[in-house]
């Protein structure tokens, strides 16, 4: 264990005898930062801190917050990528009482305030994107949206008097008086997770802790997760599939080592240096990983789990994970609103099944743990193995942030077509949804229409998803030119950038005469799609894909 051995050396740490994994998980942060104070918590950058030492961050944010003025049932975004500060902010806001709302961190300026402002958030913990020409630029509309805000800096020098350093916060709440943290109640809201919605703007599902830590759970139970496995994030935390990966690794015991943008050549190598053994991804992920291994310098036999979500495994991957990485694969299928499958078992996964394990929360959360296929226009159920619109049962509705409740009928649709066999087996065929899967981000198609549409030279916008080996879907924008110099993918992007975060830029052009639409004015994609492909396929690819 080379990696782990310097990392944990370079932090003073030495390692002891951890206690088989049993998958059930502390109740709190603060509970096994207590139990397991002297075992290395969390790795970055071949830079390892202890448990007690999370916590003693966690604890002065929280001081700092107190004195900046955020009190319980307040809004704190964070924004930061996966470094240790991101888990000290989540932990921070709910010691507070406060309700944590991660996002990307690529945001511009606009996607930033806006959102800030929509949750009139008393506090925004933020970090310059990778490589941002202007680091603090996307703060000025944070600002302007929102004076009031309270906007913490990680990874560059605040500017002015309303911005503070998360630094500064973290060495002077450390010297204030004793504190004692005050958790969200069991019925309060403790987090906002941000969907991406076919409108252009995310919704945010409120969720209690104690329904978040039911479905770490069920997550746990099948990992066996204990404080003998080392979890590798490069999942951002931003996102709730790396916000529960990641509280899982701390709850219950294990080492986090974070990667905070992924590289294939970086996460083999982590991997075989750290001895990695619980290792999430999208398929994207996967596939990339894979084709970067280097038998004579990776090993990477310390695997015992693989884990993805949020987009099609291919029969081919699965197979190539198997007998690649020597592990076990666990597979979910599910969305912000709570509503979860999973499964671990061989014979379903190589079948193309999400499983028939559903999620079944604590009294007085939403699920209650059934899986149907519907006709999607009346929504009445369909017999086991035709296929319809797939929808989770629910006991209560599910609650969005100044937004209408969905699941008022007992059921939760999730706009994705599927079918469930005469065994409870759930199979996801597709999206009645028309988001666009970029290697497992969930992209709107209006939102980048709408944003092309003002370029001047674009008469005319609208977006499909295209099959691709890599990212599953890659983004072809379709553009009616407005006169007779049309702008290329390299000028979209680079317009598009000004507004949209990155992972939204279009990966490929598409030249066409007209915008095919519904009655209605909506846009038919089926018909676009097949123009698409009729013609060749686009006009243009992003170089390097």
């Amino acid at each position: 264990m080379p990696g782990t051995g310097r990392a944990l050396a370079a932090a003073g740490v030495t390692p002891v005898e951890a206690t088989p994994g049993t998958g059930v998980l502390e109740p709190s942060l603060e509970a096994a930062c207590r139990r397991w104070a002297d075992r290395p918590a969390v790795t970055f950058r071949g830079q390892t801190i202890t448990y007690r030492e999370l916590w003693s961050k966690v604890e002065a944010l929280a001081r700092a917050y107190q004195r900046l003025g955020v009190r319980a049932g307040d809004r704190a975004v964070c924004n930061l990528r996966n470094v240790p500060e991101h888990m000290v902010a989540i932990n921070a806001a709910w010691a507070s009482g406060a309700i944590h709302a991660g996002t990307d961190n690529d945001l511009t300026g606009e996607e930033l305030s806006w959102l800030v402002d929509r949750t009139e958030a008393a506090a925004l913990v933020y970090q310059p994107p990778s490589g941002a020409a202007d680091p603090l630029g996307p703060l000025e509309a944070v600002h302007e949206a929102r004076p009031e805000t309270v906007v913490v800096v990680h990874g560059a020098e605040p500017a002015g008097a309303r911005q503070v350093s998360l630094a500064e916060l973290l060495r002077t709440g450390a010297a204030q008086p004793e504190w004692q943290p005050h958790y969200p109640g069991p019925a309060d809201t403790g987090l906002l997770l941000l969907t991406s919605g076919t409108t252009g703007r995310p919704k945010a599902v409120m969720e209690t802790l104690r329904g978040c830590w039911a479905k770490m759970q069920f997550f746990a139970d099948a990992l066996g997760a204990g404080p003998d496995d080392v979890h590798l994030l490069y999942l951002p935390m931003g996102h709730v599939f790396g916000l529960r990966l990641s509280l899982i690794a701390l709850l219950t015991g294990g080492r986090l080592v974070l990667l905070d943008r992924f590289s294939p050549a970086e996460a083999a190598r982590l991997v075989s240096e750290e001895r990695v053994t619980i290792l999430p991804g999208m398929p994207t992920h996967f596939t990339l990983l894979l084709d970067a291994l280097d038998p004579a310098r990776h090993d990477l036999s310390s695997v015992r789990w693989a884990v993805s979500a949020a987009a099609t495994l291919p029969r081919p991957l699965v197979e190539r994970i198997y007998d690649t990485l020597g592990c076990e694969l666990h597979y979910v299928y599910g969305c912000s609103e709570n509503f979860t499958t999973q499964t671990t078992d061989r014979e379903e996964i190589l079948a193309g099944s999400v499983g028939r394990d559903v999620f079944r929360a604590p009294e007085g959360e939403p699920p209650d743990g059934t899986i149907v296929a519907v006709d999607p226009e009346d929504h009445r159920p369909l017999a086991a193995g035709e296929v319809g619109e797939l929808a989770f049962g629910a006991r209560g509705p599910v609650h969005y942030w100044k937004a209408p409740d969905a699941a008022t009928d007992g059921r939760y649709y999730t706009g994705d077509l599927g079918r469930v066999d005469p065994d409870g087996r759930v199979y996801v065929l597709g999206r009645l949804k028309e988001l666009v899967n970029r290697g497992g981000l969930k992209v709107s198609p209006t939102e980048i229409e709408t944003a092309a549409r003002s370029h001047p030279g674009v008469a005319d916008a609208a977006v499909v998803g295209t099959p691709d080996p890599v990212l599953g879907e890659a983004i072809c924008l379709c553009i009616v030119p407005a006169g007779d110099t049309r702008p290329d993918l390299a000028e979209l992007r680079a317009f598009l950038g000004r507004t949209l975060a990155r992972h939204k830029l279009p990966d490929e052009l598409a030249v066409v005469a007209v915008i095919p639409r519904t009655k209605i004015g909506k846009v038919d994609r089926p018909t676009l799609l097949g123009a698409v492909e009729a013609a060749g396929g686009p006009t243009e690819r992003l170089r390097g894909r």
